[in-house]
């Protein structure tokens, strides 16, 4: 399973986009959007809704109310 900064990597490379371009367009600032991807922070579902819509990508995470059972997943808007 690849965790999600490795995705908007992949898919910022494949666009030949840069992290201050996806800033910009995300509406975050350079600095936020880097430690984001860095890992430096932690993703929260806003922030993800909101680079998938701009690098146009769907990804499906689950959601679980008990660590030990997964219980549903949703798609990225």
């Amino acid at each position: 399973m690849m965790n999600f900064s490795s995705v908007v990597k992949d898919a910022l490379a494949q666009k030949k986009m840069k992290n201050v371009e996806l800033a910009r367009l995300t509406g975050y600032s350079p600095q936020y959007m880097s430690d984001l991807i860095s890992g430096e922070r932690r993703w929260n579902e806003e922030t993800i809704d909101k680079v998938c819509i701009v690098l146009n990508i769907d990804i499906k995470y689950e959601v679980a109310e008990e660590p030990e059972k997964m219980l549903s997943s949703r798609r990225c808007l």
